[in-house]
């Protein structure tokens, strides 16, 4: 599974993390995630599971402790309807 911001969303790297900007509302939301996830995550061609791979390599954290944090950081961001989950093929 992948992920893909909705329509009129909008995604940038800062350096707390980062950045959704939603054109409908507009609205900002700020996602505390650090360096674990980059903006390019959300065009929808990396899947979740190489994503907790990567950073497990970067960070040297076991996949359980990220996948933890990441599930938790697309659920919220997913229910705020900034991004949707789409099937890579």
């Amino acid at each position: 599974m992948s992920f893909k911001t909705t329509d009129g969303v909008q995604v940038r790297e800062e350096a707390f993390g980062l950045l959704f900007y939603n054109y409908r509302g507009p609205r900002l939301f700020f996602v505390p995630s650090g360096d674990l996830i980059g903006a390019d995550f959300f065009e929808g061609r990396q899947n979740v599971s190489d994503l907790i791979e990567s950073i497990s390599r970067r960070k040297g954290w076991t996949g359980i402790d990220i996948c933890k944090k990441i599930t938790m950081i697309l659920n919220k961001l997913a229910e705020k309807g900034l991004i949707y989950e789409q099937s890579i093929c």
